[in-house]
This record gives structure tokens, C-alpha cells and sequence, in this order.
């Protein structure tokens, strides 16, 4: 009799938490997919979410995509304290301010041997994807996959953050990324997720091994680099040319701002004229004399003497634009 008694205060105590936590307006927080077998899905949704909108946006995507979702979770969770962005001494201000931060992962990253394309979903923390996404990054292998990154914010777009993580997992298949608002519809989710393969349809006509250059008035084609920076800038041009101001540096170049950060890949080059050279991440360098320096690579201009490319771009400030080819 006792014991049925004890059983039945248990049962009622149980029942009550449930009750009490659907109360709160708040939902008790996802558990981490298994991961001692493979996902069955082909589809992955992966996501880092503090708030909730993050998480949001990732269950209609997984709901419309019928994928599996996983959440990223810190070994160390996450405070208010840490969160918040207006000291520069708390948890996050200091991670986001060191590149070098990885914060370790609550349990083991997924088995995705049978993914074919995982989204990636985080919240944007000073205009960049937290750090513990770049652990996760760097903790699984990606090649061979298709990554789709999206990011929540309240006006930050998703910026350079998705090539940030693109340099950490260059044998993947990177497209173009999505910013969500807080309160994103399904409606607005499921207009990304069709317009997808629209994008992969063009992607098929856009050729990642050339390059249009036009400055003063002639157009010219450029062979590019065959690493995560080329194909980062090719990707850019998918969305529409880029226009770029560029002045001499050292008599022996022509650099201007790119408006927007690549993936770095340096080495130590001796360059030559017609050298298409990424520097710094985000200045665009056309080469016309000799130097030598770790930079990275991008491409070099096709059939085009020294001589030629020199007149062409002529002295003081130049206005070049760079533009996708189309097969």
C-alpha cells in the first residue's frame, strides 16, 4: 500500500513539471540526434541557437525538407552574463574578438556518412558566426557535401560570415547563404528553400575557372586559382559584378578594397605581371611588376603582355569590375 501511495506522488509530481514547463512559454530544449548510428536522412540541419529564432527557423527547414536536425550545444552552456554584447569582457565579446577561439562542443559531433546536404543555421554575434560553429567545422569532415549556410539577426545580414566558414571546409560545396529575421514565416522559409534550386540551376552555367575583367573600357578573362579564395570570389559574382577603385602601390601593382572578406589561402609567391592576388583577405591586387610576399592566389589574366597590362591600366587610380562568365 505504501508503495503505490509513493508511486502515485511521483507519477503527480512528474505530470505537474510538464504542465509547469509548457506554462512558462518556453520549450524545454532539444535533444542531440543519436549519434552512435548514421542519420537516416540525407538531409541535415545543423544549429547553434541561444534565443530560440535560430532554432526556429531550423525545425521548418528541417520540416520541409524532411531532414533530421542537430542542435550545437556548449560543453559550457552559455549565461545571460556571457551573452551580452555590451561588455567586452564577457564570454561571447572575447570569443568573437579571438580567432583563434574554439569553445568545446557538449558530446560528439554527429555520424554524417550518409548526408548529402547539411544547412547550417547559427545567430550572427558581431557580425560573424559564433566561434563554437567553427569547432564544429573543424570537428567533422565535410567534403563531398553540400552546405548551406543561414544565419538569424535582427538587421546584420549574413556578410562574410558564411566565407569564413566556407576557408575551414573547402572540399565541400558551398552555396550562396540566407539572413532570417526574427519571426520568419514558413512561408518566407519554404521561398528560400525553391529558390535553392534555382540558384543550382544557374550555378551550372557559371564557369569557376574564368573570370571577366573590364577596365577602361576593355574586357578581359582571367584563369583563376583552383582553392576555397577563387571560388569564394566567383561565388560573390554569382550575385552581380563587383566594382573596385584601385590605386598604385609600389610601383609594381594595382590594389583596391574588395568590399567584402575571402577565405585566405597564403603562400610565399613571387609574383608576375598579370597575377591576380587576394591580400589581407579582402584587398584585390593586379600585379604588373614583380614582388614578393605570402599572399594568396586568386588567378592570373589571360593573354595580356606586361607591357600591354601596364598601359592598359595607366597611372594613378583605376575603376576595374569584375564579373561572372557564363558557359
Amino acid at each position: 500500500m505504501k508503495k503505490s501511495i509513493f508511486y502515485l506522488i511521483i507519477l503527480g509530481l512528474s505530470l505537474l513539471h510538464v504542465s509547469c514547463a509548457k506554462g512558462s512559454g518556453e520549450e524545454a530544449p532539444e535533444e542531440h540526434t543519436d549519434t552512435t548510428t548514421p542519420l537516416t536522412a540525407e538531409t541535415l540541419v545543423v544549429y547553434f541557437s541561444q534565443t530560440g529564432t535560430t532554432e526556429g527557423v531550423a525545425r521548418m527547414i528541417a520540416d520541409i525538407t524532411g531532414g533530421d536536425t542537430w542542435r550545437i550545444e556548449a560543453a559550457e552552456p552559455y549565461t545571460a552574463e556571457d551573452l551580452d554584447y555590451t561588455n567586452q569582457q564577457s564570454r561571447s565579446s572575447l570569443e568573437q574578438n579571438n580567432p583563434d577561439a574554439r569553445p568545446a562542443i557538449k558530446g560528439d559531433v554527429p555520424d554524417m556518412s550518409r548526408c548529402r546536404t547539411i544547412y547550417l543555421g547559427y545567430p550572427i554575434w558581431w557580425g560573424l558566426a559564433p566561434r563554437i560553429v567553427y569547432t564544429f567545422i573543424e570537428s567533422c569532415n565535410l567534403n563531398g557535401k553540400t552546405v548551406i549556410p543561414f544565419c538569424t539577426s535582427g538587421s546584420s545580414g549574413i556578410g562574410s560570415s558564411a566565407t569564413q566558414l566556407q576557408a575551414l571546409a573547402p572540399g565541400a560545396t558551398w552555396m550562396a547563404g540566407h539572413r532570417f529575421g526574427a519571426g520568419a514565416s514558413r512561408d518566407e522559409v519554404e521561398q528560400w528553400i525553391n529558390s535553392l534550386q534555382e540558384d543550382n540551376d544557374n550555378d551550372n552555367n557559371i564557369n569557376y575557372n574564368k573570370m571577366n575583367i573590364r577596365v577602361n573600357g576593355r574586357t578581359l578573362t582571367a584563369t583563376m586559382t583552383d582553392n576555397s579564395s577563387a571560388r569564394a570570389l566567383i561565388d560573390l559574382l554569382k550575385e552581380g559584378d563587383i566594382v573596385i577603385d584601385m590605386s598604385d602601390y609600389g610601383d609594381f601593382e594595382k590594389v583596391g578594397d574588395l568590399g567584402h572578406t575571402l577565405p585566405q589561402n597564403n603562400e610565399n609567391i613571387n609574383t608576375q605581371a598579370g597575377d591576380l592576388i587576394l591580400y589581407q583577405g579582402r584587398n584585390f591586387v593586379i600585379y604588373y611588376g614583380n614582388n614578393s610576399w605570402s599572399l594568396t592566389r586568386l588567378g592570373k589574366m589571360d593573354n595580356i603582355s606586361q607591357a600591354e597590362l601596364k598601359e592598359l591600366l595607366g597611372e594613378g587610380n583605376v575603376t576595374v569590375t569584375l564579373s561572372a562568365v557564363r558557359q
